[in-house]
Protein backbone atom coordinates (compact mmCIF):
# COMPACT_ATOMS: atom_id res chain seq x y z
CA UNK A 1 0.00 0.00 0.00
CA UNK A 2 1.15 3.44 -0.87
CA UNK A 3 2.16 6.34 1.73
CA UNK A 4 -0.45 7.98 -0.55
CA UNK A 5 -3.34 5.34 1.05
CA UNK A 6 -2.02 4.68 4.47
CA UNK A 7 -2.47 8.24 5.58
CA UNK A 8 -6.42 8.47 5.15
CA UNK A 9 -6.47 5.34 6.09
CA UNK A 10 -5.24 5.46 9.73
CA UNK A 11 -6.37 9.09 10.37
CA UNK A 12 -10.21 7.26 9.30
CA UNK A 13 -9.75 4.13 11.57
CA UNK A 14 -8.48 7.04 14.50
CA UNK A 15 -11.68 9.36 14.05
CA UNK A 16 -13.73 5.53 13.91
CA UNK A 17 -12.64 4.42 17.00
CA UNK A 18 -12.92 7.85 18.66
CA UNK A 19 -15.78 8.18 17.88
CA UNK A 20 -17.26 4.75 18.92
CA UNK A 21 -15.24 5.91 22.45
CA UNK A 22 -17.60 8.27 22.71
CA UNK A 23 -20.78 7.02 21.95
CA UNK A 24 -19.98 4.43 23.87
CA UNK A 25 -19.63 6.87 27.34
CA UNK A 26 -22.27 7.24 29.65
CA UNK A 27 -23.19 11.06 29.98
CA UNK A 28 -22.12 11.48 33.47
CA UNK A 29 -25.37 13.75 34.47
CA UNK A 30 -27.26 10.79 33.31
CA UNK A 31 -24.70 8.26 35.39
CA UNK A 32 -24.84 10.88 38.44
CA UNK A 33 -29.02 10.67 38.12
CA UNK A 34 -28.71 6.69 38.44
CA UNK A 35 -26.14 6.71 41.50
CA UNK A 36 -28.94 8.69 43.24
CA UNK A 37 -31.46 6.97 42.39
CA UNK A 38 -29.22 3.56 43.55
CA UNK A 39 -28.96 5.60 46.79
CA UNK A 40 -32.65 6.26 47.15
CA UNK A 41 -33.80 2.51 46.65
CA UNK A 42 -30.64 1.25 49.07
CA UNK A 43 -31.94 3.24 51.69
CA UNK A 44 -35.54 2.28 51.07
CA UNK A 45 -34.77 -1.49 51.50
CA UNK A 46 -33.02 -0.17 54.77
CA UNK A 47 -35.64 1.87 56.11
CA UNK A 48 -38.53 0.00 55.47
CA UNK A 49 -39.75 -3.26 58.18
CA UNK A 50 -40.61 -5.79 55.77
CA UNK A 51 -43.19 -8.74 56.35
CA UNK A 52 -41.40 -11.28 58.59
CA UNK A 53 -41.62 -13.86 55.95
CA UNK A 54 -39.34 -11.69 53.82
CA UNK A 55 -36.60 -11.83 56.24
CA UNK A 56 -34.79 -14.77 54.80
CA UNK A 57 -32.66 -15.38 51.63
CA UNK A 58 -30.96 -12.59 50.01
CA UNK A 59 -32.90 -9.47 48.90
CA UNK A 60 -34.37 -8.81 46.07
CA UNK A 61 -34.41 -5.22 44.45
CA UNK A 62 -36.11 -5.76 40.83
CA UNK A 63 -35.52 -3.21 38.05
CA UNK A 64 -38.39 -2.32 35.25
CA UNK A 65 -37.35 -0.93 32.01
CA UNK A 66 -34.18 0.94 32.46
CA UNK A 67 -30.95 -1.76 31.88
CA UNK A 68 -28.44 1.29 32.86
CA UNK A 69 -29.90 1.63 36.24
CA UNK A 70 -29.74 -2.32 36.68
CA UNK A 71 -25.88 -2.07 35.69
CA UNK A 72 -25.13 1.37 37.55
CA UNK A 73 -26.65 -0.53 40.69
CA UNK A 74 -25.04 -4.20 40.26
CA UNK A 75 -21.75 -2.52 40.22
CA UNK A 76 -22.41 0.36 42.64
CA UNK A 77 -24.16 -1.60 45.49
CA UNK A 78 -22.26 -4.95 44.88
CA UNK A 79 -22.09 -7.30 47.82
CA UNK A 80 -24.28 -4.21 50.47
CA UNK A 81 -26.60 -6.17 53.06
CA UNK A 82 -29.96 -4.89 54.44
CA UNK A 83 -29.77 -6.40 58.22
CA UNK A 84 -28.63 -10.15 57.28
CA UNK A 85 -29.65 -10.03 54.04
CA UNK A 86 -27.54 -9.85 50.68
CA UNK A 87 -28.74 -7.59 48.27
CA UNK A 88 -29.31 -8.64 44.87
CA UNK A 89 -30.57 -7.02 41.75
CA UNK A 90 -32.27 -8.19 38.73
CA UNK A 91 -33.49 -7.10 35.60
CA UNK A 92 -36.88 -7.45 34.30
CA UNK A 93 -37.88 -6.30 30.18
CA UNK A 94 -41.63 -7.59 30.53
CA UNK A 95 -44.08 -7.76 33.15
CA UNK A 96 -43.89 -11.75 31.99
CA UNK A 97 -40.34 -11.86 33.51
CA UNK A 98 -41.55 -10.19 37.44
CA UNK A 99 -40.19 -12.60 40.09
CA UNK A 100 -40.68 -12.29 43.58
CA UNK A 101 -38.77 -9.58 45.03
CA UNK A 102 -38.59 -7.70 47.95
CA UNK A 103 -39.21 -3.87 45.47
CA UNK A 104 -39.41 -3.06 42.69
CA UNK A 105 -38.23 -0.11 40.45
CA UNK A 106 -40.34 0.95 37.62
CA UNK A 107 -38.60 3.54 35.24
CA UNK A 108 -40.39 6.57 34.05
CA UNK A 109 -39.94 5.09 30.05
CA UNK A 110 -42.42 2.17 31.51
CA UNK A 111 -45.11 3.86 34.08
CA UNK A 112 -47.97 3.15 31.62
CA UNK A 113 -47.69 -0.59 31.98
CA UNK A 114 -47.82 0.58 36.05
CA UNK A 115 -51.40 -1.38 36.39
CA UNK A 116 -50.33 -4.52 34.65
CA UNK A 117 -47.15 -4.81 36.65
CA UNK A 118 -49.55 -4.02 39.71
CA UNK A 119 -51.35 -7.65 38.93
CA UNK A 120 -48.23 -9.66 38.77
CA UNK A 121 -46.70 -8.28 41.87
CA UNK A 122 -46.91 -10.25 45.07
CA UNK A 123 -48.30 -8.10 47.87
CA UNK A 124 -44.87 -8.33 49.81
CA UNK A 125 -43.24 -6.63 47.07
CA UNK A 126 -42.79 -2.57 47.49
CA UNK A 127 -43.32 -1.05 44.11
CA UNK A 128 -41.32 2.23 43.65
CA UNK A 129 -42.34 4.24 40.41
CA UNK A 130 -40.73 7.22 38.92
CA UNK A 131 -44.04 9.08 38.29
CA UNK A 132 -45.05 12.98 38.06
CA UNK A 133 -46.56 12.57 40.81
CA UNK A 134 -48.44 10.03 42.64
CA UNK A 135 -51.76 12.36 44.42
CA UNK A 136 -53.71 10.49 42.50
CA UNK A 137 -52.15 6.87 42.20
CA UNK A 138 -53.08 3.80 43.99
CA UNK A 139 -50.24 1.75 42.82
CA UNK A 140 -47.04 3.46 43.85
CA UNK A 141 -46.05 2.84 47.58
CA UNK A 142 -42.72 5.36 47.15
CA UNK A 143 -42.31 7.50 44.03
CA UNK A 144 -39.49 8.73 43.06
CA UNK A 145 -39.35 12.47 41.42
CA UNK A 146 -37.31 15.55 40.97
CA UNK A 147 -38.27 18.79 41.84
CA UNK A 148 -36.09 21.92 40.73
CA UNK A 149 -33.66 19.48 39.85
CA UNK A 150 -33.26 17.74 42.99
CA UNK A 151 -34.20 14.19 43.36
CA UNK A 152 -37.11 13.85 46.24
CA UNK A 153 -39.38 11.26 47.06
CA UNK A 154 -43.43 10.47 47.57
CA UNK A 155 -44.76 8.16 49.90
CA UNK A 156 -48.42 6.51 49.68
CA UNK A 157 -47.79 5.36 53.35
CA UNK A 158 -51.41 4.24 53.53
CA UNK A 159 -51.07 1.85 50.27
CA UNK A 160 -47.45 0.66 51.95
CA UNK A 161 -49.26 -0.21 55.00
CA UNK A 162 -52.00 -1.78 52.99
CA UNK A 163 -49.35 -4.26 52.24
CA UNK A 164 -47.98 -4.87 55.97
CA UNK A 165 -45.16 -2.45 55.28
CA UNK A 166 -43.92 0.14 57.94
CA UNK A 167 -42.44 2.36 56.90
CA UNK A 168 -39.30 3.91 59.21
CA UNK A 169 -39.71 7.49 60.87
CA UNK A 170 -36.58 8.82 59.03
CA UNK A 171 -38.18 8.14 55.74
CA UNK A 172 -41.48 9.46 56.50
CA UNK A 173 -40.20 12.88 57.90
CA UNK A 174 -37.67 13.06 55.29
CA UNK A 175 -40.89 12.45 52.00
CA UNK A 176 -41.52 15.38 50.08
CA UNK A 177 -45.00 14.60 50.37
CA UNK A 178 -46.80 11.71 51.88
CA UNK A 179 -50.61 10.73 51.19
Amino acid sequence: MTRRFKIPLLFGLFLLITSLTIVSQTDPAKASRMKMQGMYLYQFAKNVYWPSEYNTGDFLIGIYGSKDLFNVLNNTFKDKVTGSQKIVFDFYESTSEIADCHLLFVSKEETSVITKVKKVLDQKTLLVTELTDISNSTSSMINLLYVNSRLKYQLNKSEAEKNNFKIGQTLTKLAYSTI
